[in-house]
């Protein structure tokens, strides 16, 4: 039998099966050259705009040694260096634009090579963190987490129909930057937004860690932040990690400030011995340069496990005591515009709040705003 026929058969079917293979091969790897290149040709039409020529907010002196520090370049020297180098941190710092863009990117350069803590995420720590004014409200629209080198490039959000949006960009809250650009197609356009109007000033928030936002997971996830948002006003984060002692020299800034209102959070810090000696000082200080200013006066909050282990109070609950006498004395001295706000409901009563019992995390956070968020809205009326 001539088996000649069935093998020339079987090559022929080899030999086209291996010209289709390579086919299909060439095809993809077309397809993947054709994509690499679509992409980089997206990428290369990307510009990148510094955000110092938009619209900053959070700063709360024009003259800063540092464009992004938080204390004016005077206070170098002035006040503790703690406060000092805390001050370098951003936090607090937005950028507020207006863009058509598609599509956002973010490149920034952070000071500090250490991105995040042992409690508290990169993304918070030295990240940036986007809402967008949607049908009348500030949503969340997309944020950015550091590499593992000072800057940064990633994007933040896609896909969006090409109209104009309203947009605001907060910055890392535990590390300074030293440069933020926004990236855009080169055909969008990013502009500064519409001047707030000529009488809204800002709510400032002095205090501690809390207040400067720790641990929050993003930017825009500090309590200062989300009453920013709600409210829809531009604030002042004055939280200094562990170092807020109402001290003479930072009292002396605060009252060069013109806010709608004052938020005072630093018990935490503070012993209440410290409370009762530096508090009374400070509202004076305020009411000296400010008399009709609203001031609200925020007790330590109760810290996560507290109904459970209740010698937790011992020591923060005398401060809260001396605080509310502070209040109470001065309001029947004839200060009308000083408002209060226990702690005890600042985080929940679930113990569910915090991230290491006092620190909040995001939830926590929330839970400040929504009971902070009615007072804050009394005091605005009341210094209108």
């Amino acid at each position: 039998m001539n088996d000649q026929p069935h093998e020339t058969g079987r090559r022929h079917r080899i030999f086209l099966r291996a010209r289709i293979c390579c086919a299909l091969a060439l095809a993809l790897l077309s397809f993947a050259l054709a994509t690499i290149a679509q992409t980089s040709s997206t990428e290369s039409k990307l510009r990148w705009q510094d955000v110092k020529e938009l619209c900053i907010e959070g700063k709360g002196w024009v003259e800063t040694k540092e464009f992004y520090d938080r204390l004016p370049a005077k206070a170098e020297g002035m006040v503790r260096p703690p406060v000092w180098n805390l001050a370098k941190d951003s936090a607090g710092i937005c950028v507020r634009f207006v863009t058509d863009a598609t599509e956002l990117s973010a490149r920034w350069t952070v000071r500090k090579e250490n991105l995040a803590m042992t409690h508290m995420p990169a993304s918070g720590v030295s990240g940036v963190d986007l809402y967008v004014r949607h049908k009348g409200e500030w949503r969340w629209l997309g944020a950015a987490r550091p590499d593992a080198s000072v800057t940064t490039e990633k994007k933040l959000t896609t896909g969006m129909k090409p109209k104009p949006r309203e947009c605001l960009l907060y910055l890392p809250l535990y590390n300074g930057v030293e440069k933020v650009e926004i990236g855009l197609p080169a055909e969008a356009k990013c502009e500064p937004p519409p001047a707030r109007h000529k009488s809204m000033k800002p709510v400032v928030f002095y205090g501690t860690s809390i207040v400067q936002g720790g641990c929050a997971s993003r930017p825009g996830m500090a309590y200062p932040a989300i009453l920013g948002r709600r409210l829809d006003c531009p604030t002042i984060n004055l939280g200094f990690s562990g170092s807020a002692l109402c001290e003479p020299e930072v009292a002396g800034l605060l009252a060069e400030l013109d806010p709608a209102v004052y938020v005072l959070d630093p018990l935490p810090n503070m012993s209440p011995e410290l409370v009762a000696e530096r508090i009374p000082l400070l509202i004076a200080k305020l009411r000296d340069a400010h008399p009709k200013t609203p001031i609200v006066l925020v007790e330590h909050i109760e810290v996560g496990d507290a109904q459970v282990v209740e010698s937790r109070r011992a020591g923060y609950s005398k401060s809260n005591a001396a605080l509310r006498r502070i209040f109470d004395q001065r309001v029947k001295a004839g200060d009308r515009k000083l408002y209060y706000i226990p702690g005890d409901k600042l985080l929940g009563n679930d113990g569910q709040g915090t991230v290491d019992r006092v620190h909040p995390s995001d939830l926590g956070f929330m839970r400040m705003a929504d009971v902070m968020e009615p007072v804050l809205k009394r005091a605005l009326r009341a210094g209108q």
